[in-house]
């Protein structure tokens, strides 16, 4: 599966929402400046997302986007669906958008096998990794990590 631009996207701008912890809206151009997003292509992808729940607008001086419900019960597989459709790297194994597949007997196909266990995969990641859960994992990879050790600073251990 690779992630369209879209769904990259409006991901990485549903995160930055999720890390503000204020719940003041944010301006669009402020969230498409931040995360290097064309504005008008976010723009489209925050009509959808608004359309969907994922995020709510408030129009106004101070007005911006919100998160339409807590970052913790969004899901990135919710967010891509909504974004993309399907999550299948071929669509004979896709639930939304099934399509047969071209080999001679798809019962047995094993190139739709080994894809079948790679979308059950993917799925199991996204489906239960929300906006919270990644903006937390992108917060501890931020902070310094610490070893074990002491250092030894001009021959003193600390």
């Amino acid at each position: 599966m690779k992630l369209s631009k879209r769904s990259k996207y409006g991901l990485l701008a549903s995160m930055d929402l999720a890390s503000h912890k204020d719940l003041s809206p944010v301006p669009l151009k402020d969230l498409a400046k931040r995360n290097n997003i064309p504005l008008k292509f976010l723009e489209q992808i925050f009509l959808t997302l608004r359309n969907s729940g994922i995020v709510r607008s408030q129009i106004g001086a101070g007005g911006g986007y919100t998160l339409g419900r807590p970052a913790k019960y969004i899901m990135l597989g919710e967010v891509i669906r909504i974004l993309d459709g399907t999550i299948a790297p071929v669509s004979c194994i896709s639930k939304i958008a099934y399509e047969p597949c071209t080999c001679p007997d798809e019962r047995t196909c094993a190139l739709r096998a080994v894809m079948n266990q790679v979308r059950t995969a993917i799925v199991g990641v996204i489906d239960n990794t929300s906006l919270a859960d990644a903006v937390a994992r992108t917060k501890s990879r931020r902070s310094p990590k610490r070893s074990g050790r002491a250092k030894n600073i001009g021959g003193i251990s600390r």
